[in-house]
């Protein structure tokens, strides 16, 4: 046992409001004051002379043992923080649990010895409050997310609210224009064959008419809905379903894609397929849709073997009402991918057809049975 240094008379370390333990070289305790005491339920006369390390066992461990022997060995004081040693002298609660102890450990030359005094805070209660704190920073920051959430949903339905009107009143009037044509003509049609066929392709115009009208009224009745997974494919061939395609080919290698896009993508691909058909010109025999990866995403190609797009109409494609009854569609046809950060653009060439390329990033597309 190693002898007490000459400390400082009477109960001095007793009216300090830490806990106070002084080591020996060899780890012998050479003095416990009252408030470890009262901490820890161990009384002075049960410890002293005692290696500490015995009475707690974890202190053997390098990441206490080699500090403190550096404190020993001359070196500077050791910091034990809250953090990583919050339990430096196990000292339990009233109410259950264990302080939270801020830790230092100095050197003490006395008698050409060098002891180690530790100083140990209780900051259960400091603690206390900073969790409390980080708590309540935590839902307030939550709250402040869901708000901003909402407001994000809200500016975005009202968006879509826009679009659907804007898109399902341009799809209905070209319809309405069609139909008018074919019964003008209808009425000066004597061959019953003629007519026959006039009457086929006004049922087809109608029956698209009525399928954007159930659109528009499913759309409302769904409420406005967040951005979702949509299989390529599937929409694809309902955009064919819903044109007069006639002996113009439709072909789709677009595999098992999916795209997380606003429900109104289908409207995307009827609109580009049917601006096709319209003014593909009567040397176009196939409308072809294909996907390529690469490294900054997806590429959905839409492209034709029509007469192609002017280098003149190119910079004004997706103007809002530029170009013969297409601008607007097209320029419908950008917002919509635009809400979930999908482009799109032509780079067809005049005379070799239209190409349309939608770039999807990272993230934003998977093939099907994948989880995103």
């Amino acid at each position: 046992m190693s002898p007490p240094p000459p400390l400082p008379s009477g109960n001095f370390f007793d009216i300090i409001p830490l806990g106070v333990v002084i080591l020996a070289p060899d780890y012998t305790v050479v003095s416990w004051n009252r408030t470890i005491a009262e901490w820890t339920g161990i009384p002075r006369n049960e410890i002293l002379g005692n290696d500490i390390r015995e009475r707690f066992s974890h202190l053997k461990d390098r990441r206490y043992n080699i500090r403190i022997q550096q404190v020993f060995d001359g070196g500077p004081a050791a910091f034990f923080s809250t953090q990583f040693h919050p339990h430096f002298i196990p000292a339990p609660l009233p109410g259950g649990g264990l302080r939270f102890q801020r830790t230092s450990v100095h050197s003490l030359q006395e008698g050409g010895e060098t002891y180690a005094i530790l100083f140990i805070d209780d900051v259960t209660e400091l603690v206390a409050q900073v969790r409390a704190f980080r708590e309540m920073k935590d839902r307030a920051l939550a709250e402040v997310d869901e708000r901003t959430r909402k407001e994000a949903a809200l500016a975005l339905a009202n968006k879509k609210i826009g679009l659907l009107s804007s898109i399902t009143r341009h799809d209905i009037l070209n319809q309405v224009m069609a139909l008018k044509f074919y019964i003008e003509t209808m009425r000066e049609e004597t061959n019953p064959q003629q007519v026959a066929a006039l009457l086929a392709k006004e049922m087809v115009v109608a029956n698209a008419i009525e399928r954007q009208i159930h659109f528009a009224r499913d759309y409302q009745e769904m409420g406005i809905h967040a951005p979702g997974w949509q299989r390529v494919a599937s929409i694809v061939e309902r955009s064919k379903e819903a044109l007069p395609t006639g002996n113009i080919s439709v072909v789709a290698n677009v595999g098992s894609i999916e795209v997380y896009a606003d429900p109104l993508l289908e409207k995307v691909f009827y609109n580009l397929i049917d601006n096709a058909l319209q003014y593909g010109g009567p040397t176009m025999s196939t409308i072809r849709i294909s996907t390529n990866e690469n490294g900054d995403g997806l590429v959905l190609t839409i492209e034709d073997d029509g007469s192609g797009i002017s280098e003149m109409d190119k910079p004004h494609l997706f103007t809002r009402g530029y170009g013969k009854h297409t601008g607007f569609g097209l320029f419908l046809s950008r917002e919509i991918l635009s809400i979930t950060d999908i482009t799109i653009q032509e780079t067809g060439e005049p005379g070799g057809g239209a190409r349309f390329e939608i770039r999807v990033p990272m993230g934003k597309f998977r093939h099907s049975g994948t989880v995103p």
